[in-house]
């Protein structure tokens, strides 16, 4: 009778420890798996950006530089039920008649272009572009450790990529 209580007490102290770790097992899980999509759409808008010709790319309308990778970055995010809060996109193309610009789409907290600067024309003869996808990191994961003070509101899983200009005569 009274190891029946102990077995009942352990019980009751143990499983709210198994259950964070459990809960913590799945969240980092379903983070990595984010991380890697937005790894893969960073990709995806690099390389469409790499391939836009040059009236496209020094075009001030959105939607012909712009728009065009951050529709190819949420193709590959929506696949996974993912959407970008973030999209820059920054250029330094050594072609007659274009300049280095940055451009951006939506408005993400916390969101920001990578510090460095682009590569420099005498180490990509071509110019390069960059493009750096930000995704709100409450909405790619399921935020189930925020009742034990790691709260993922707020926070930003950002990724960025440089590829040479492919376009420039």
């Amino acid at each position: 009778m009274r190891r029946r209580g102990v077995v009942t007490l352990e019980l009751i102290v143990v499983t709210p420890i198994i259950a964070i770790m459990l809960s913590a097992v799945v969240e980092f899980g379903v983070l990595l798996a984010s991380l890697e999509n937005v790894s893969a759409s960073v990709r995806a808008g690099a390389k469409v950006a790499s391939e836009l010709s040059t009236a496209d790319l020094a075009s001030a309308v959105q939607t012909n530089n712009i728009g065009i990778v951050k529709a190819a970055v949420d193709r590959v995010l929506g696949s996974a039920g993912m959407v970008s809060c973030m999209v820059i996109l920054e250029h330094n193309p050594n072609c007659a008649g274009l300049v280095a610009a940055t451009k951006t789409t939506g408005v993400c907290a916390g969101c920001a272009a990578p510090a460095a600067a682009l590569p420099g024309t005498g180490v990509i003869p071509g110019g390069a572009v960059r493009v750096t996808v930000c995704v709100d990191a409450a909405t790619a994961a399921p935020n189930l450790l925020s009742t034990f003070g790691y709260d993922l509101s707020g926070t930003v899983i950002s990724e960025a990529i440089t590829l040479p200009y492919e376009n420039c005569p």
